[in-house]
């Protein structure tokens, strides 16, 4: 279903920032956003008429009107952007790629950016920003973070606290945006100023993007808190939301990507195959370790899954000479009468073990996040 086949419901406001387990708010409705758009682009161009029209009159105009002018004009063309954004991301035109992101970067970029475009106008930020990565489109989650502090930075009276830090549990990233809003200083027409048109596009952007969204308008300030599910750590949370199916382009593996299988099971290929439905893979089997040894001399799989009953020094031994070839490489451990998910550490036991039991329904996103985590 497309987004524009769900913007007739009446929306809900953003939930509030608490403790408890934030679900998602409903997106806005098309009557919402073509009256933000149309309330948003007749001030300025208004006021850009009637300097026109005076500049008609007089013959002349100085420099903080022509540049007030410029101003007024270039505020209305915003509009039509951002309306073009709605537009394109409810159409459903957007198709996510899925890849590794550098959050605490991407974010310092976004905020740089727009000090520098702001200028002198710029209230200024302040910034904690602790080290974290997701999994998501760049330019969603590029967008995503532009339209906050865009949002923000319209709306803030004094310097916008920025943070990012990570949820204990679930373990995910969560970036806080807090700023006095200045409310009080604002007549009765102007009552609810926090929904602009920025703040409906960065509804739109965390949908599409499954990030969600809490916002809390306090007496004074308001609280923004974007929590990305999808959070690289070392448990399956960052790739529980993510699906891989026949038509996801979240996939790691491109067609004719090969997957090694050592198990001496004669069903354990097709359990593989059947736990990455709609990929052309080459899933190859092979029982033994010098088995899997010969094969890798032809070339590197991308995936390595093995039965935990080859650990052993032989075994070992092919992990660590794959890992200095092709450090890339994904290797999964497959564990008998298990359900359960343990993700390797990169600094320490690098394999990633999955129950045979729960094989089906956890590999795909398995695979998915070994692979990220190891780019």
């Amino acid at each position: 279903m497309k987004l524009a086949d769900r913007m007739e419901t009446r929306p809900t406001r953003a939930a509030p920032a608490t403790d408890a387990e934030p679900v998602p708010a409903d997106l806005p409705s098309l009557g919402d956003v073509m009256a933000r758009i149309a309330a948003e682009v007749s001030v300025p161009l208004t006021t850009a008429l009637d300097r026109v029209l005076t500049l008609a009159r007089s013959g002349h105009i100085d420099r903080a009107g022509l540049q007030s002018l410029r101003d007024e004009i270039d505020g209305a063309r915003r509009v039509g952007l951002r309306g073009q954004q709605i537009a394109r991301i409810a159409s459903g035109e957007v198709k996510p790629a899925i890849e590794r992101i550098d959050l605490a970067r991407l974010l310092s970029e976004v905020l740089t950016d727009r000090a520098t475009r702001a200028a002198s106008r710029a209230v200024g930020s302040r910034q904690s920003l602790a080290a974290a990565e997701v999994m998501g489109d760049a330019s969603l989650m590029h967008a995503l973070l532009q339209a906050a502090a865009d949002w923000s930075a319209g709306l803030a009276r004094a310097a916008v606290e920025w943070q990012l830090d990570l949820k204990p549990w679930p373990v995910r990233a969560r970036v806080q945006c807090r700023f006095p809003h200045g409310a009080a200083d604002r007549s009765a027409a102007q009552a609810d100023p926090p929904d602009t048109l920025d703040w409906l596009l960065l509804q739109y952007i965390a949908h599409i993007a499954g990030v969600i969204v809490q916002r809390d308008d306090g007496a004074s300030h308001t609280t923004l808190v974007l929590e990305f599910v999808s959070t690289v750590n070392n448990t399956l949370e960052g790739a529980s939301a993510i699906e891989l199916d026949a038509d996801s382009t979240a996939a790691p593996l491109a067609p004719g990507s090969q997957v090694l299988v050592l198990a001496a099971r004669p069903d354990a290929r097709a359990q593989v195959r059947a736990a990455l439905p709609g990929h052309d893979l080459i899933i190859d089997h092979v029982p033994t370790v010098a088995a899997a040894c010969q094969y890798c001399e032809d070339g590197v799989p991308q995936v390595l899954l093995f039965e935990a009953s080859f650990g052993g020094a032989p075994l070992r031994a092919l992990c660590d000479q794959l890992q200095a070839v092709s450090p890339g490489v994904a290797l999964i451990e497959i564990v008998p009468s298990w359900q359960g998910c343990e993700m390797g550490d990169s600094t320490g036991d690098r394999l990633t073990r999955v129950g045979a039991e729960g094989m089906r329904q956890m590999l795909p996103s398995v695979v998915l996040l070994e692979l990220a985590r190891q780019r």
